[in-house]
């Protein structure tokens, strides 16, 4: 009754093919393969009339083919991410894009808003409104990410990170490049060095503070690093103002990324600590605009466009049938040095 009932309540959207696995009580994978007259399908039959049953009850119509059988291609990708204020994900969509554009495909990108329900963005495979999938966003849990990339509708590739039990991912050597910011700082004479970090739940932040440590625990020096719920502006002003203080014989920070590298500058500066005299700052991802504040901020510059264009070759060779793996692109990690982090 209950089922029945939320059903009738969402008429006003088309039904998905999650909606009809959902009614029949399967996985989405066997709607699909069931119903496109898949000969993979193991349903059985009384499971593949529960299925039939399902999909007449809803009103479900499968993408592009009226009769249930995608037949074509979209030519389409799929990049969803968490907004585009973050320079990294900027960097991510002009290689993704440039890539798609040399091998005739399109690309639609999706913001995920925060409270959005997830489900939105399955139904772009779940539909067949786009061929594959470049998912670059920490929001997302790893249980949904492997949901979504185990459930048969296409390729989904994650970008800047890995899951365990999602095999197709494209990632920058964040670790060296931790390190290389921090060894920076050393060299600078610094000893107090706090690090500012997104949740540990992330593999990228766990990549990222491993280099941190790395570097910390070869200089014998003392660890000072915050997690933070979230990477953003707000979280490193946050994290700035309870490491300083906590710490107030800190003398260098070290953001794990551009924004939060702003957040810290923010920080230090409204508790009277001015960049780079009292407190230096270092951030992951550069960007044009880190040259335009006061001071310019120093940054380690990743291969972000080549971590884009790297994940659409991937999807397009899943599409054609090709192999899910795991790839770390090798590209140079360069330290622009500028006027956030001076010698102390």
């Amino acid at each position: 009754m209950t089922r029945d009932f939320n059903l009738a309540a969402n008429k006003s959207r088309r039904p998905t093919l999650r909606d009809v696995a959902n009614l029949a009580g399967v996985d989405p994978s066997l709607v699909s393969r069931v119903v496109s007259n898949d000969p993979r399908s193991t349903a059985s039959a009384k499971t593949a009339s529960r299925i039939m049953a399902a999909v007449h009850t809803l009103g479900y119509k499968p993408n592009l083919v009226a009769r249930g059988l995608r037949i074509s291609r979209t030519s389409t990708l799929g990049l969803l991410l968490p907004g585009l204020n973050n320079p990294m994900y900027s960097e991510v969509v002009i290689g993704a894009e440039q890539r798609a554009l040399e091998l005739g495909y399109g690309v639609v990108i999706g913001i995920h808003i925060e409270g959005a329900p997830v489900n939105y963005f399955t139904r772009l495979l779940e539909e067949g409104r786009v061929d594959a999938l470049l998912i670059a966003s920490g929001v997302f849990t790893d249980e949904f990410m492997r949901g979504i990339a185990n459930s048969g509708n296409g390729p989904v590739v994650m970008v800047n990170r890995r899951v365990k039990g999602v095999k197709a991912s494209v990632i920058v050597d964040d670790t060296s490049a931790a390190a290389m910011a921090v060894e920076h700082l050393v060299g600078l004479g610094h000893k107090d060095i706090a690090g500012l970090f997104g949740p540990a739940t992330i593999d990228t932040t766990r990549r990222r503070r491993m280099g941190y440590q790395s570097v910390m625990k070869r200089h014998n020096l003392k660890l000072i690093d915050i997690e933070m719920p979230s990477w953003n502006i707000k979280d490193g002003q946050r994290a700035t103002n309870e490491i300083l203080m906590r710490h107030p014989q800190v003398t260098a920070i070290f953001a794990s990324t551009f924004l939060m590298g702003v957040g810290a500058i923010r920080a230090s500066v409204d508790l009277g600590r001015k960049v780079p005299y009292s407190v230096s700052v270092i951030a992951l991802h550069d960007s044009e605009i880190a040259e335009f504040f006061n001071p310019s901020i120093s940054t380690v510059r990743l291969p972000s466009r080549e971590m884009g264009a790297r994940a659409v070759d991937l999807a397009i060779s899943m599409i054609e049938g090709g192999e899910a793996k795991s790839i770390m692109v090798k590209s140079p990690i360069d330290l622009v040095a500028r006027n956030s982090a001076q010698r102390l």
